[in-house]
């Protein structure tokens, strides 16, 4: 089994970075769209921190940051100095979701997804970088993938493991999941939906195995990491359980479906790598281990409460 294997491999990725760039400025616009209608509405979402009271001053100012945002996904689209373009984004991208958690008391969850597979790209981008100095484009982008692909990943088993910390085994009781279908409503009133949101309400089997199943396939995750297979049926997975999350609970995370979509569907057929990457050459394993460590260990510094924000 090839770690990092992917379709794109001997082919041209421009189509999964522009992917990912038109997906990240979605969720961006969605994101300062819904900050400029905060910011103009004290009375029920009153700046609690000093960036938010500041910014809430300057006329046009999600507007502003997201067009400075834009400079940078622009700079990745072009794939033109696309380390720089990237922490561009990024660091704007940071400070929209910083006034958004101040006036509204937790992070965009839409945007957190996108924001973190454009980290990734950014991160293999860097590696790639320090390995070859001027790496050719299938080289960099071939670790960009892999980093998105870790973030990812890393994002939905900080999900899973957000659950075991915050409440330990007893989340797979059942009670958690039977509580949010309850508060939350279901998508339509279609008559199917109606019964089986009673089903997982009232049965307490029924509830537990959705628990279970939800610790299973976010927990793991991480087999989005090992080669084009595994990826699509996890993918499929995942893709499944927020569907599930949307038809009852009206929660749709539309920026993490897509990028489910983009980086786990296998869009062409694998070619004959580039002659600076032989054909069937995987990454070395310990390079592999080493980004997931990475990526972990930001897990683990970050805010529990960011993490507890996640589906």
């Amino acid at each position: 089994m090839k770690l990092w294997g992917s379709a794109w491999d001997g082919g041209s990725r421009a189509p999964l970075r522009l992917g990912l760039v038109v997906i990240v400025g979605l969720s961006q616009l969605t994101e300062a769209v819904q900050v400029n209608g905060q910011s103009q509405d004290p009375q029920h979402y009153p700046p609690t921190g000093a960036l938010s009271r500041w910014l809430s001053d300057v006329p046009g100012a999600p507007w502003v940051l997201l067009m400075l945002l834009c400079v940078g996904l622009l700079g990745v689209a072009r794939d033109q100095r696309p380390i720089a373009a990237g922490l561009w984004a990024l660091g704007w991208a940071a400070v929209l979701s910083e006034w958004q958690t101040q006036i509204f008391g937790s992070p965009s969850r839409n945007a957190f997804f996108p924001g973190a597979v454009l980290f990734g790209w950014t991160l293999g981008q860097i590696w790639a970088a320090s390995v070859r100095g001027s790496a050719s484009r299938e080289f960099r982008e071939r670790l960009a993938e892999a980093g998105a692909l870790g973030c990812l990943a890393a994002a939905y088993a900080g999900s899973a493991l957000s659950k075991l910390i915050s409440t330990g085994p007893a989340w797979a009781d059942g009670a958690q999941v039977r509580a949010l279908v309850l508060q939350q409503q279901p998508l339509a009133d279609w008559t199917w939906l109606a019964t089986l949101r009673d089903a997982v309400i009232e049965n307490v089997e029924l509830a537990v195995v959705v628990s279970v199943a939800t610790l299973v396939i976010e927990g793991g995750a991480f087999l989005l990491l090992f080669g084009p297979r595994l990826r699509l049926l996890w993918g499929a997975l995942l893709l499944g359980l927020h569907a599930a999350i949307t038809l009852l609970n009206t929660m749709p995370y539309v920026g993490a479906s897509l990028l489910l979509m983009l980086f786990c569907v296998p869009w062409r057929r694998a070619g004959t790598a580039a002659t600076d990457d032989p054909p069937g050459r995987s990454l070395p394993v310990h390079v592999c281990v080493l980004l997931l460590c990475i990526v972990v260990a930001a897990w683990g510094l970050a805010p529990l409460g960011w993490s507890a924000s996640l589906p």
